[in-house]
């Protein structure tokens, strides 16, 4: 029989680390599987303690980003990517959050707080949609 384990921060950074590995690893699986299961589309984007980011999407990050925040890069007229822009997404694809920002003056940390607000906003309003 299962029990159920109190949900607090584990003080022990070692400890801390296996059981982020292992429960990001095991909510990626469920998620992919539930996609799979009900032909849906999910995103799942996860940052550790030590700033790297982990993402699923099914069937990838792009498409469904792109299908909830407004278009398709495809039809959009492309625009070079800003410092800031290719920064972050060599760190998601990377994992190396941390390190991607590293270097950018407060303007541009102004600047990408920001937009990552809106890209929130967006992602929820979305999600409410879709779940009415």
């Amino acid at each position: 029989m299962r029990r159920k384990i109190e949900i607090k921060l584990i003080n022990d950074k070692s400890k801390r680390y296996t059981t982020f590995t292992k429960r990001r690893k095991g909510l990626m699986k469920k998620a992919e599987e539930f996609c799979q299961i009900s032909d849906s589309k999910a995103v799942f984007i996860s940052f550790s303690g030590a700033g790297n980011c982990y993402c699923l999407g099914h069937p990838d990050v792009d498409t469904v980003l792109d299908c909830y925040l407004g278009g398709s890069s495809s039809t959009k007229e492309e625009e070079a990517p800003t410092e800031a822009e290719r920064r972050i997404g060599d760190a998601v694809e990377s994992g190396r959050w941390k390190e991607a920002v590293r270097g950018l003056g407060l303007d541009k940390l102004d600047q990408l707080h920001a937009e990552l607000e809106n890209i929130t906003r967006r992602v929820s309003l979305a999600a409410e949609s879709v779940n009415r």
